[in-house]
């Protein structure tokens, strides 16, 4: 790729970074991604996809090869003294619909899945250049000197846009002179990476995590296999082994210590999500602890939401001006996340206390008559949703449309009763409402 050929270089091949770069993509734009590690995460770090984010894999065609990698569960925590006393214990909500919400919410419902069984597949569906093992060691406007960690060789790039998705000490927002904001070493400890049969041992009681109160333990599964996480107090490979058997309550359960990862987590919010033509996205605007299972899918909302407004600008339908809407759209939601974070209670909440800061104020969904979600019909422009035929081609200023004509009980649910139809966004929130029947539409 030409460097004059650069539009947005994405620094981080997180989920923020992922995101975006798919995002543009699907818009025709090819980003390059540079990710100084030399391979992907091995560790689940994150273990659930909410609502919002499978409809954004719904979007990308990756829903069912995120679902073959996930786990059956109710999305809640069962608190109990052990897992094999799971029959005894209690369910608990931690801000995810059930199925049965997620039915009449989304096409779609939560997914029990690790964070690296997902970040893969997303990289399979970047469109442009993807270099590993890239860092960036110095940032000028949007001129970056890029060196191979491996060899050493530098060289310089220069793009219209960068994306600084490297992660919480993310050396692209010093470099902008961006600072952090909030408290730090809110939560800390140790998770464990395991294997064990330990779905066999919660049977029919499947839950997104479950907290056993015997060894003051937490275990999530990462999916659908052997493999767990195991959040406990003490460490030390031998010691992790008799506390996973006493957990599950299974003496002599055959256990494997893969690898622990400490971490130490904030409550923090960058001052500004955007200096110039460098936008911050995933940690690197924002931290969270891990109450709530906030941080994946802010950073893949993050992504999603600016590789649109980026592919907008770049293609002429909209100004510079678009991107200031990135951080007036993101920062309320990041604010409540990292405030519930923060909060010691912070994983246990009512579904329908955190379903909309997820869901983000998007149309909503209904089957329509022709079998479609109407969150399957939205495009990568401005999509006009009526019950009415058109009487020509519409137009929005530069942004194009496509009609989608629906049945009046669905037309009627997203807002476009009797005379009137709604302009959708790509990220489905209305753009505003128009004349049904009109053949052009104002800007």
């Amino acid at each position: 790729m030409d460097p004059k050929d650069i539009p947005v270089l994405i620094a981080g091949a997180g989920p923020a970074g992922l995101a975006a770069a798919v995002e543009l993509g699907r818009h025709g734009i090819r980003a390059l991604l540079v990710e100084r590690r030399t391979a992907l995460s091995s560790h689940p770090r994150a273990t659930v996809l909410s609502l919002r984010s499978m409809e954004l894999m719904r979007a990308w065609g990756l829903e069912d090869r995120v679902r073959a990698r996930s786990a059956d569960v109710e999305f809640s925590m069962l608190e109990a003294d052990t897992l094999a006393g799971a029959a005894a214990g209690e369910a608990i909500e931690v801000g995810y619909p059930s199925r049965a919400q997620s039915r009449v919410l989304s096409p779609v419902e939560p997914a029990c899945v690790a964070q690296d069984d997902v970040e893969p597949l997303l990289l399979e569906r970047v469109r442009g250049q993807v270099l590993l093992g890239t860092e960036i060691t110095a940032l000028a406007g949007t001129r970056a000197t890029l060196r191979d960690v491996r060899s050493g060789a530098e060289r310089t790039v220069e793009a219209r846009y960068v994306v600084a998705a490297d992660g919480a000490q993310s050396a692209l927002r010093r470099a902008v002179g961006v600072q952090m904001h909030g408290a730090q070493d809110v939560l800390a400890g140790v998770t464990t990476l395991i294997r064990a049969p330990l779905w066999d041992v919660a049977g029919p009681h499947r839950h997104l995590l479950y907290s056993l109160t015997r060894t003051a333990s937490v275990l999530l599964p990462t999916g659908a296999s052997d493999r767990w996480l195991f959040a406990a107090q003490e460490t030390g490979d031998r010691r992790l082994v008799e506390l996973v058997r006493e957990a599950a309550g299974v003496p002599g359960l055959p256990v494997r210590i893969e690898r622990s990862r400490a971490f130490s987590s904030a409550a923090q919010l960058a001052e500004r999500f955007r200096a110039g033509p460098v936008l911050l996205a995933g940690d690197a605007a924002h931290r969270v602890t891990p109450r709530g299972g906030t941080g994946l899918n802010l950073a893949l909302h993050d992504g999603f939401d600016l590789g649109w407004k980026l592919a907008w600008v770049l293609r002429g339908w909209a100004d510079d001006e678009l991107l200031d809407t990135y951080e007036a759209e993101r920062r309320p939601v990041a604010e409540h996340a990292a405030a519930r974070s923060a909060d010691p209670g912070g994983s246990r909440r009512a579904a329908e206390q955190e379903v909309h800061a997820d869901l983000g104020g998007r149309i909503a969904h209904v089957w329509t008559a022709a079998g479609p979600s109407t969150l399957d019909l939205l495009g990568t422009g401005l999509t006009l949703l009526t019950a009415y035929a058109p009487t020509g081609a519409p137009v929005a200023g530069r942004v194009p449309v496509t009609v989608r004509q629906i049945d009046p009980i669905a037309a009627r649910a997203v807002g476009a009763v009797g005379d009137v139809a709604v302009l959708v966004r790509p990220d489905g929130r209305p753009a505003g409402v128009v004349p049904a029947r009109a053949e052009r539409l104002a800007a």
